[in-house]
């Protein structure tokens, strides 16, 4: 595995055996956090653009473009946000030794 995908976590209630099972944990909201803003505002943004494009200059070509428009800039805004949720999900990720 390349150096840059390795994941070190810290595992509760002590040093793992290596090669122990274990498991991993993720709070609910952190999953629902993820797709929302992976999936859900991109598409929200793709849809509102492009409806909002079609309403206002009455063509498909410009409904296509305010889409595309639409979907770039969530994609632009979403990376960032995207870091930050990655990283507060790595802050309460728990580890654990399955028996």
């Amino acid at each position: 595995m390349p150096q840059n995908e390795r994941l070190t976590l810290p595992a509760s209630g002590g040093a793992l055996p290596v090669g122990a099972s274990v498991a991993v944990t993720l709070p609910e909201r952190y999953v629902l956090l993820g797709a929302a803003l992976v999936y859900g505002f991109p598409l929200g943004a793709l849809l509102a653009c492009g409806a909002a494009a079609a309403a206002l200059f009455r063509s498909d070509v410009y409904a296509a473009a305010g889409a595309a428009a639409g979907l770039c800039g969530a994609l632009i805004v979403a990376a960032p946000l995207r870091r930050r949720l990655e990283r507060a999900t790595l802050r309460r990720l728990a580890v654990r030794l399955v028996a």
